[in-house]
């Protein structure tokens, strides 16, 4: 190629520099000369090295700009995600809904609390709760109706405040923890049963399904979800209620708490009253010798005396022993042996735990008659309230649930 003139303009310049790197790459010719002059824009001649070691350079200046550019548009790019989600995403009732979800299922007790207040839905569910078991209740009368639902309203705050800790508990550890610190009979004498009011509100059967939908209005919105209650298998859409605060979208309410109680007892009532028909053969033919038993029970621990004599310890071993404990646990065994349909197995359960608590009372007392220490007359009182406590919630079931049964006459 030679060499090139110096009146050749500056794109005729450029192409035959590329033409030559092209040549020489390709080694179409060999190249010997070490010192060809190009002649830059500005007119000064300079080496063919010095030429390509400015290309290079430009080159480079050209792929930091890229990366620069790139570089930029990602980082603005993250700047907008980052301002939508802190600005839109994370302030969206249905966000809040998910990240109570979230909360319940990792048991993290104060994320839970700042997606859901607690103490509001507690206090609104109490009401409608309250409402729906004097309902049910047909034994009541006007007067008695009205007296009691003074008396509801009157523990509302104390019990409630229960509620609020029995969610708190199972929302961190996962499990329901059972009523204590309370005397059951005491408390049966002011009106309330805190455990079949649990069980009555069914918080401890409702399992979250899905949520199906979030309607905002303003600094409002309704939450649509779907549970289903665990005892009778019922699937429920409940509509929550959530509102804006400074902290974000809460719940702070069951708007229909109240219906969803009426359906679950609706679903169970059939089921219940098929599981009472099916074992009332069986609690009436056994009713008749637990009343004999029980009379001669009292006849023989109704004594004037401080202590019991030999004969009287022995006619009670023998009562307990040989009769009542037998006969417990062949009643029990024939109520197992009955099906248990959906909606029933809280009964069955309470029925079953009063059997065990009876033979367990009268076991220790026993023990303690013969040669034992006070802790077991002890231990056989506390079991024997138990035994009474759960026997007379059977009874409180079957009567709300407008199903006419005799519950065991045991001692």
């Amino acid at each position: 190629m030679g060499l090139l003139h110096e009146d050749v303009g500056f794109m005729q310049q450029s192409f035959c520099v590329e033409t030559y790197f092209c040549r020489l790459n390709a080694r179409d010719i060999p190249c010997y000369n070490n010192s060809i002059k190009v002649r830059a824009k500005g007119g000064a001649a300079m080496a063919l090295d010095e030429f390509a070691w400015r290309v290079r350079l430009a080159r480079r200046r050209k792929a930091r700009q890229r990366k620069f550019r790139v570089a930029a548009g990602v980082i603005a790019l993250t700047i907008t995600i980052l301002g939508w989600y802190l600005g839109y995403y994370i302030q969206r009732p249905s966000y809040a809904l998910e990240q109570a979800a979230a909360a319940l299922a990792a048991h993290d007790v104060q994320a839970f609390q700042r997606r859901v207040d607690i103490a509001s839905m507690t206090a609104s569910g109490y009401d409608d709760l309250t409402y729906v078991l004097f309902s049910g209740d047909t034994h009541l009368k006007a007067k008695e109706r009205s007296a009691s639902g003074k008396f509801y309203e009157k523990i509302k705050d104390s019990v409630a405040a229960g509620i609020v800790d029995s969610i708190e508990t199972a929302v961190g550890s996962g499990t329901w923890p059972s009523p204590e610190g309370v005397d059951p009979l005491k408390g049966r004498q002011l009106g309330i049963d805190f455990e079949y009011l649990m069980e009555y509100s069914h918080l401890r059967d409702t399992t979250l399904l899905h949520i199906d939908s979030v309607e905002r209005d303003g600094s409002a919105a309704t939450a649509n979800i779907t549970v289903r209650d665990e005892g009778t298998a019922l699937e429920f859409p409940l509509q929550l209620r959530m509102e804006r605060g400074d902290t974000g979208w809460r719940v702070v309410r069951v708007t229909n708490y109240r219906a969803y109680l009426e359906a679950v007892q609706k679903a169970a009532a059939s089921n219940l009253g098929r599981y009472i028909d099916a074992t009332r053969p069986i609690v009436d033919r056994y009713n008749g010798v637990f009343r004999s038993k029980q009379r001669e029970f009292r006849n023989l621990t109704e004594t004037g005396r401080s202590t019991y004599t030999t004969v009287y310890r022995k006619s009670l071993t023998h009562l307990l022993q040989e009769d009542m404990i037998p006969l417990l646990k062949k009643y029990q065994k024939e109520l197992d042996g009955v099906d248990v349909p959906h909606g029933a197995q809280y009964l069955a359960a309470q029925r079953k735990a009063a059997t065990e608590a009876f033979i367990g009372a009268y076991e220790s007392f026993v023990k303690g008659l013969n040669g034992g220490t006070t802790e077991d007359f002890a231990r056989a009182e506390t079991l024997h309230k138990m035994a009474l406590t759960y026997d007379l919630r059977v009874g409180d079931m079957i009567r709300r649930g407008a199903v006419s049964a005799e519950t065991p006459a045991t001692p």
